[in-house]
């Protein structure tokens, strides 16, 4: 089974595979708490009638009809402070098992599927010790970016 999630050394790396893509990029520092990342994905995706929690969330991602793009690349810098102040710790780890798992439900949408644009969304997180430890916490695979192929 290919990853979801990638871990990138710089933003370069992410020009050859995903150029010509939506990269929403989510800055750490800026998403320390569960509400401002929902505020920040919201406003990056362009949400509609975003409900601001988990459910919300997942929602939206599985949808994703009201983008263009096929290929939706979340890209999250300085992991280090990314949701890194929010008073239940586990909710991190909610957060990264929702983005993996619909990461990877987008890839089993029928083409024929005349209801839905098949989209795929790509997590990318710049590398960090923290980030690294929290995903293997959760037991969520995930590749070097630059091994992308």
């Amino acid at each position: 089974m290919n990853p979801n999630i990638f871990i990138s050394k710089a933003e370069y790396e992410l020009e050859a595979p995903f150029g010509n893509d939506f990269i929403a990029h989510i800055e750490g520092q800026k998403t320390a708490t569960l509400r401002q990342f929902y505020e920040e994905i919201a406003d990056l995706l362009e949400i509609p009638d975003f409900g601001f929690n988990l459910d919300a969330l997942n929602d939206s991602l599985n949808d994703l009809q009201w983008l263009e793009d096929k290929r939706i690349v979340l890209y999250i810098t300085n992991t280090n402070d990314f949701i890194s102040k929010e008073r239940d710790p586990a909710k991190i780890g909610s957060v990264l098992s929702l983005l993996d798992a619909t990461a990877e439900d987008w890839k089993w949408v029928d083409d024929e599927d005349e209801l839905t644009d098949r989209k795929e969304i790509v997590i990318v997180f710049e590398d960090s010790p923290r980030i690294r430890k929290l995903l293997d916490q959760e037991a969520i695979d995930y590749n070097e970016l630059a091994e992308l192929k």
